[in-house]
């Protein structure tokens, strides 16, 4: 102990103010990897005043005598006020955004005078919300233990009551306890059953307790010093793993590929995933994979390729670590399996190309050259048939067109008839008689030669056209 100017203080009066400076050896911060700002210390007691939280030093790594690690750190109170009344100083020793259950320490200063007073004080000696953490949502159990300080009376209508933060809600029963009376030095244990909500996302959830009471003799009313206990609230940890994405089985010597997904459904985020892939005849090249930070309400997934070297059934672990908003490290894993079939063997490669050679199919029958020579055989044969039947059919028809050979032929036309007959018969129009060619026509019906021009007034003879 110290006074303001640093110097040693050998006697402690009532009503004095000293500088209280501790080390303290802590396993529980050291296996649990917390830091020095996530320490709180508070001074617990109507005997001294102190308000706010010590001040933490810097964290040193020592072993004991067992070779158990802890942190070696000092804790400074500056200003305490000695109010009287005993001289033990009880500390609660809280962890931020940990599951840490809060530590007391309890450091006895023989450096106080002071006589008993006649009226009792009241001080909270010690508290407690259970070994598990506190859970956002989940109610919990605060047990009080209350203490009664040296004195020449008792105390009469003793109350302990709670005042809660924004968050933190009555499971059932009241926010006050009537203890009735209480004898100097005695103590008296009182519980409340309180609920974080739900959506409770400080972190650390402070609760001041208040007391009161009043001197049987001298009806003296006592106040007793307000405390603060802190209780670290996390939110449920949701953090689950999905569907493994793997082939049933593979072929020896190919690459097989499994995918994890996993989500974080809680309110927190989670830090420092990492993948392992385990198992045996995987030959994966990559085994370790960090993934870093998952938000609250993400997914992601981790791949591992394996190329397996032998032959059956291969089994392998995924294991994800990862620590929740509260710094504490945990693990989950997925198994899973799939077989690897033999390769096929195809051989000897000259073996093979002589099987290629047996398996390609027969040539029967004429070659391909001697059916395209047939091919046009069978056309020529077929286009001099036509030529001849197109001949023929035309011979047929100039012979019925064929006029005797001994008939005198007029007009422009081998073939047209003599004398004074019509000479075409291409149209038929009835006329009358007049003088064309070498005659009149007579009372037959015919059309004249188109060859010649013909006068219906005058008829001078045949005109070439």
């Amino acid at each position: 102990m110290t006074d303001a100017a640093g110097g040693e203080i050998t006697t402690i009066d009532r009503d004095s103010r000293f500088n209280l400076i501790l080390r303290v050896a802590d396993y529980g911060a050291y296996n649990n990897f917390i830091p020095a700002d996530q320490i709180s210390a508070r001074i617990n007691s109507s005997v001294f005043t102190f308000t706010g939280n010590a001040e933490v030093g810097q964290l040193y790594e020592e072993t004991d005598a067992n070779g158990a690690g802890y942190y070696s750190y000092v804790l400074l109170f500056r200003d305490v006020i000695y109010n009287g009344g005993g001289n033990s100083v009880p500390i609660n020793l809280s962890y931020l955004n940990s599951t840490m259950a809060m530590q007391q320490l309890s450091v006895t200063l023989g450096q106080c005078v002071d006589e008993d007073p006649d009226t009792p004080n009241l001080m909270i000696r010690a508290s407690s919300y259970g070994n598990e953490a506190v859970v956002a949502g989940t109610p919990f159990t605060l047990t009080l233990t209350l203490y009664a300080t040296g004195g020449q009376e008792n105390l009469n209508d003793v109350v302990i009551s709670l005042t809660l933060p924004d968050g933190i809600t009555m499971t059932s029963g009241s926010l006050s306890s009537y203890l009735g009376t209480m004898a100097p030095k005695s103590t008296r244990d009182v519980s409340f059953s309180l609920t974080p909500s739900a959506g409770f996302t400080g972190g650390v959830a402070n609760i001041t307790v208040n007391s009161v009471g009043t001197g049987a003799d001298t009806n003296k009313a006592v106040t007793g010093m307000s405390t603060t206990i802190s209780v670290p609230v996390s939110q449920p940890d949701r953090f689950e793993l999905g569907q493994l994405e793997l082939s049933d089985s593979i072929t020896l010597g190919d690459s097989a590929s499994v995918t994890l997904n996993f989500v974080n459904k809680g309110r927190d985020a989670l830090s420092n995933l990492e993948a392992t892939l385990s198992g045996d005849n995987l030959g994966a090249d990559t085994t370790v994979q960090y993934i870093g930070n998952l938000n609250a309400g993400s997914s992601n997934s981790v791949d591992f390729d394996m190329t397996p070297t032998q032959e059956g059934t291969c089994n392998g672990t995924i294991t994800l670590t990862y620590e929740d908003a509260n710094g504490t490290l945990k693990t989950v894993s997925k198994d899973f399996s799939f077989s690897v079939q033999p390769a096929m063997d195809y051989g000897d490669s000259g073996d093979m190309d002589s099987n290629m050679d047996d398996m390609q199919p027969q040539q029967t029958g004429l070659p391909l050259w001697a059916y395209l020579a047939i091919g046009a055989a069978v056309i020529v044969v077929v286009v001099v048939i036509v030529v001849v039947v197109r001949k023929k059919k035309k011979a047929a028809a100039l012979a019925k067109l064929a006029v005797p050979q001994d008939r005198p032929r007029y007009g422009c036309h081998p073939l047209l008839p003599a004398g004074p007959e019509p000479v075409c018969r291409s149209r038929q129009k009835t006329t009358a008689t007049a003088p064309v060619m070498y005659g009149a026509f007579s009372a037959w019906t015919r059309t004249p030669c188109p060859c010649w021009t013909t006068s219906w007034k005058a008829a001078t003879g045949p005109k070439a056209a």
